[in-house]
């Protein structure tokens, strides 16, 4: 998007960390109606990590090792989370009287769906339908061995994929946490290139990539690039901000 002149007039260290960072692992996402409430359905509002064995380094890079995603069916999953949003929601249960919802998130390489990368969104075909379909089912089965009393409650049932997750958040190869958070990623480098500053004029970033992944951390990457803006220290205004409040409660 920049011209190479823009490049050549600003020392800026984008082309570095184009040349050096990859993105991360692509994502499947699983979205599941549930028929009954949270207090029937016994869900706590928090979050479940679910691991099939003790290798999980080695089961995980097995799993990602496969390029033919028909053999999932044969395999454990080796990580999955499992969260119940409606759990954590208390006006859930006044706008969907009897429901609530569950989602599930694994890895899966970019490469199972890549042949459909091209396709419009909801034409991909039967072929694509019915793999990440399977694949959905491969972890509702997972969760529903913790959670069996699930098994029979589903109304809804959405899969997911990496290319949902380009389509839907630009991401370039269905990651959903941003940089591949290997080593290089946290080095010194990296960190100071990943600033919010990129010392072209008038263009600053943001998201979870400028400070670390999730939620939390594109929280923080927002103050940052909102402090390279205005060029004062936002973090110390909100603590001032805080106490000031807390003084007139």
């Amino acid at each position: 998007m920049l011209s190479k002149d823009v490049l050549d007039r600003n020392p800026t260290p984008l082309p570095r960390i184009v040349s050096t960072l990859r993105p991360g692992y692509g994502f499947l996402s699983l979205f599941v109606g549930l028929r009954g409430t949270k207090e029937e359905l016994d869900l706590q509002a928090r979050n479940y990590w679910i691991f099939s064995g003790k290798k999980l380094d080695h089961d995980f890079s097995d799993f990602m090792s496969i390029r033919d995603p028909e053999q999932v069916a044969s395999v454990d999953v080796p990580m999955l989370f499992v969260s119940f949003p409606s759990a954590k929601d208390p006006t859930f249960e006044q706008r969907y009287p009897g429901n609530s919802c569950c989602t599930v998130v694994t890895f899966a390489p970019w490469e199972w769906f890549e042949a459909w990368k091209d396709a419009p969104v909801n034409k991909r075909g039967v072929e694509y339908d019915e793999m990440k379909d399977n694949l959905g089912r491969r972890m509702w089965e997972h969760t529903c061995d913790i959670f069996p009393h699930l098994k029979d409650k589903v109304e809804y049932f959405e899969v997911g994929t990496p290319l949902s997750n380009q389509h839907y958040i630009a991401s370039t190869r269905g990651e959903i946490y941003g940089m591949h958070h290997d080593v290089p990623r946290f080095s010194p480098q990296a960190i100071v290139d990943m600033r919010p500053d990129t010392q072209i004029p008038g263009l600053f970033l943001t998201g979870q990539d400028v400070f670390t992944c999730g939620f939390v951390g594109a929280m923080f990457a927002g103050m940052f690039s909102a402090s390279a803006v205005l060029g004062r220290n936002v973090h110390s205004d909100l603590a001032k901000l805080k106490k000031a409040i807390k003084k007139h409660e």
